[in-house]
């Protein structure tokens, strides 16, 4: 089983100034160089998404007293120096998160690279860790990046001009930006632009998997997978090797990529933002070397499709979405550690009561949307979900799932941690050392990071233990069913049928 060691002795890192350390809500990326491990945050992340989604009537006033700046902390591989925050952002950049980070190697130099979110993305440069450069990128469209990627001495970097998906792919490479443009590999406005061998939506991932490079896309009619045709992506030079969601139109964006015996795993999120508030799983395919897809994790698509890279069968772990799990709405993060893949989700149950209890404060604003029946039938429904969480004493925080040989699969994590507030395992990072590190998404305490050891040959959860949970997980499925489809009809009203 695995056993977990917490490395910060506060949530948040500060030890110094625990008001700064509760902000830290996510460690939201991470990378190691030398000795140390790299951990870029976020700040403040129920406020930030707030002022993104003030269509799903969430809304926040809380703007004293935060510092929205991002941060980048490190923590020494061998435990003989605590967390070091070595960066933060200026107020006039207007960044609240560190969202992707990597290490890359030019001929310039060997580096760590980190890219915000906010008004607009800047992408920063260190070379010793501790002093950090803006790299002046005018010609970089977006307010956010998700991925990085290392290939064949060029650093990769594709961009988002929304929160996640969106309709634009924006992928640009250079060998170093500090000394070498990034330049824009996929230009619709290029009069040689075929648009048919190019991806077309928001690339939310980047994997280098077979000597190519993958991309993650939200296409139009579902999520995409593309791969580059040569080992120098190129435009014009892509194809199609996963579309239409993967036989669900539903699965409209791609959280994570990660490799394993010779498989691209893409675990797939439902359409935003509708997934977080009536939570619905998340399913995962994979891909061989012939770019042949199966899926994984998934039950009945809920929106078919008729993919032209594959056919949807029934899921080979015999896992229905979210690992039989609606709350598991994410699979934020897949790595191999020690010849295993492992996988860690995003758990929304928690922030039912948020959601609930926000809507109460929004009552008025609300009652004029949508009006006073439908609002009612609302708080209802989430008070039926809040309850039912716990009549089925359904585990609330984080997931993380183990497999040999990536087809079935055993959860070493059912709670978080035993933390109710930690959501999310939102970064995973093998070290150079053969060390597992688990960075946590918690907006309401601030984020922690664990490394991890697989000890011994004996499974965590006993058989007994684990047929019990997923007994209670039907039962309660089975009831939140029939609470879903009024659920959803009254959301859409309220967004106004603007998904992303």
């Amino acid at each position: 089983m695995l056993c977990f060691e917490k490395l910060n002795a506060i949530k948040g890192f500060d030890i110094w100034h625990p008001a700064n350390a509760r902000q830290n809500s996510y460690a939201w990326s991470m990378a190691e160089m030398g000795d140390y491990i790299y951990v870029g945050t976020s700040r403040n992340m129920f406020y930030s998404m707030a002022s993104t989604m003030q269509q799903s009537g969430i809304t926040s006033n809380q703007t004293k007293l935060l510092d929205n700046n991002a941060e980048i902390w490190r923590y020494k591989k061998d435990g003989t120096m605590g967390w070091q925050r070595v960066f933060k952002t200026h107020p006039y950049d207007k960044s609240f998160g560190f969202r992707a980070m990597i290490a890359h190697e030019s001929p310039y130099s060997t580096a760590l690279y980190a890219a915000t979110i906010g008004e607009r993305v800047y992408i920063f440069k260190s070379t010793d860790g501790v002093n950090w450069k803006k790299i002046r990128t005018p010609q970089v469209v977006g307010s956010s990046s998700r991925s990085f990627a290392s290939f064949n001495g060029r650093l990769y970097l594709s961009t988002l001009d929304q929160g996640i998906g969106g309709k634009n792919s924006y992928l640009y490479s250079s060998v170093d930006p500090e000394f070498e443009p990034l330049e824009l590999l996929i230009d619709p406005s290029h009069p040689c632009y075929q648009k048919d061998q190019n991806p077309t939506g928001g690339i939310d991932a980047i994997k280098v998997f077979n000597q190519r490079l993958y991309l993650g896309v939200a296409g139009e009619n579902g999520a995409e997978v593309w791969r580059s045709n040569h080992e120098q992506p190129a435009m014009n030079d892509w194809t199609l090797v996963g579309d239409a969601g993967f036989g669900d139109a539903m699965n409209r964006e791609i959280m994570s990529m990660g490799t394993f015996k010779n498989h691209l795993y893409v675990a797939l999120t439902k359409t935003f933002p509708l997934v977080l508030f009536a939570p619905l799983g998340f399913d995962l395919v994979r891909l061989n070397r012939c770019d042949e897809w199966e899926l994984i994790v998934g039950g009945h698509p809920m929106k078919p499709t008729t993919p032209t890279t594959g056919k949807r069968t029934r899921s080979l772990s015999g896992f229905k979405s979210g690992f039989n799990s609606p709350f598991n709405v994410y699979g934020w993060q897949l790595i191999t550690y020690q010849n295993q893949l492992i996988l860690t989700s995003f758990d929304d149950s928690i922030n039912m009561k948020l959601i609930r209890d926000v809507y109460v404060q929004r009552e008025a604003n609300l009652v004029k949307r949508i009006g006073r029946d439908k609002y009612q039938l609302l708080i209802e429904i989430y008070d039926d979900i809040i309850n039912l969480l716990e009549q089925y004493q359904y585990p609330k925080g984080f997931d993380l799932y183990t497999s040999t040989d990536g087809i079935h699969f055993r959860p070493e994590v059912l709670s978080g941690l035993n933390d109710p507030y930690c959501y999310g395992g939102r970064t995973l990072l093998v070290s150079q050392e053969d060390e597992l590190y688990v960075g946590t998404a918690n907006p309401y305490e601030g984020c922690d990071v664990y490394k991890a050891q697989f000890v011994g040959c004996q499974p965590y959860f006993s058989e007994c233990q684990l047929r019990a949970y997923f007994e209670r997980l039907a039962a309660l499925t089975d009831e939140l069913r029939c609470l879903y489809t009024e659920l959803i009809d009254i959301l859409l009203t309220l967004f106004n049928g603007r998904l992303y």
